[in-house]
C-alpha cells in the first residue's frame, strides 16, 4: 500500500514516516529539505497546487495522511490569511483531490475546536465552539474532510524531533536539565499522546480503510503542570524547578481553552485497542529516550 504524508520534516511528519516506511510505500512532501533514507522526498511549497497535484498523481497512494499546519496559536492569530491558507485552504484542496483520486484521507486536527468549557472530557459528539483563530481554521478543514467522506482525527501530540525543534515534552526536559525554572498551568488540562502511539492508532484506520471522527489520545486527562512533575520525576531530573501558576498570569495573544481533555472510548472500541494515560505515555517517552529513539530517528533522516 501506498501511503503520501504531508510536512514529512515535522515532528508528528517524521515520526509517521519512520514507524511506518516497513510497512507501506512511503512518498512524503514538506517546503524543508529532507531526505531519509527508504521513503520518497519531495520538496515544494504546498500551496503551490500545480505541484501537490502533479505529486500526488504520479505517486497515486491509496491513503494520504495530512500532517502539514501552522500550529502556533499566538501566530494563527496575527497572520490570519496565512492560517486561512495552509490550515484550511489547502485541507479543502485536498479532501477535493483525494475524492477525485480514489484515495482515502486522514487529516490530523486539534482539541481546540472545543471552548474548553466543559466539567467532562469531549466527545465527538460535543458542539465545537473554537475560542482562537488557530481552531477556527483547523475546524474549517475538518468540515470538508468529512463533507468529501474521510477520517478526521482530533489529537495533542507530543514527541522527538527530527529537526532542531523541541515538542511540549522535550522543551521540558531539555530546560529541567539546563537548570531553569518553569512556570507550568494548574488550570489547563489536555490528552496528550506520544507520536509513536498515534502511529499505532493510524495503522489500524488504514487497515481497516474505514471512515470517521476520532479523538486519538491518552487515557484521561491532565494539568500541564501534573504533565511537567510527572515527567520531572520520570525522567529523575534533579535540576530545575516547576512552579504551579494559573493561566491568567500570563497575557497571550490568543485565547487558550482551560479543559482540552478528550475521550479516546470511540476509536479504542472501535478498533479494540487501549491507549496509554500521560503518565503512562511519559514512562514509554523515557523508555524511547534511553534506547536513543531520539538519535536513531535524526540519523535515519541524514540530520
Amino acid at each position: 500500500m501506498k501511503v503520501y504524508i504531508t510536512g514529512i520534516a515535522g515532528m508528528l511528519g517524521s515520526n509517521i514516516a519512520y514507524l511506518l516506511k516497513d510497512k507501506y510505500e512511503i512518498c512524503g512532501v514538506d517546503i524543508m529539505p529532507f531526505n531519509a533514507k527508504g521513503i520518497k522526498c519531495e520538496q515544494f511549497n504546498l500551496l503551490d497546487y500545480t505541484s501537490l497535484v502533479k505529486s500526488i498523481h504520479e505517486f497515486s497512494p491509496q491513503y494520504l495522511i495530512h500532517t502539514a499546519a501552522m500550529v502556533d496559536v499566538d501566530l494563527c492569530e496575527e497572520k490570519k490569511e496565512e492560517a486561512y491558507n495552509i490550515n484550511t485552504k489547502l485541507t479543502e484542496v485536498l479532501s477535493r483531490l483525494c475524492l477525485e483520486e480514489s484515495c482515502k484521507m486522514i487529516y490530523i486536527s486539534t482539541d481546540a475546536v472545543f471552548d474548553g468549557r466543559n466539567n467532562r472530557l469531549y466527545i465527538e459528539k460535543d458542539k465545537t465552539m473554537p475560542v482562537n483563530y488557530y481552531g477556527e481554521t483547523k475546524l474549517l478543514g475538518e468540515k470538508s474532510v468529512l463533507k468529501n467522506g474521510h477520517t478526521v482525527i482530533r489529537t495533542n501530540i507530543y514527541g522527538y524531533n527530527i529537526q532542531d525543534k523541541n515538542s511540549f515534552g522535550e522543551w521540558i526536559y531539555k530546560s529541567l536539565e539546563s537548570g531553569r525554572t518553569l512556570n507550568m498551568f494548574t488550570d489547563i488540562y489536555f490528552s496528550p499522546i506520544l507520536v509513536n502511539d498515534l502511529a499505532e492508532v493510524l495503522v489500524c484506520i488504514i487497515s481497516s480503510y474505514k471512515s470517521g471522527l476520532f479523538h486519538v489520545c491518552a487515557t484521561g486527562a491532565v494539568s500541564k503542570y501534573e504533565f511537567g512533575v510527572y515527567l520531572k520525576e520520570i525522567f529523575e531530573i534533579n535540576k530545575g524547578k516547576i512552579c504551579a501558576v494559573k493561566s491568567d498570569s500570563f497575557h497571550f495573544k490568543a485565547i487558550r481553552p482551560e479543559n482540552m481533555g478528550m475521550s479516546n472510548k470511540k476509536v479504542c472500541k472501535e478498533y479494540g485497542i487501549t491507549l496509554r494515560t500521560a503518565k503512562e505515555s511519559i514512562e514509554y517517552f523515557y523508555e524511547l529516550y534511553k534506547n536513543n529513539y531520539h538519535l536513531i530517528l535524526k540519523k535515519w533522516g541524514g540530520l
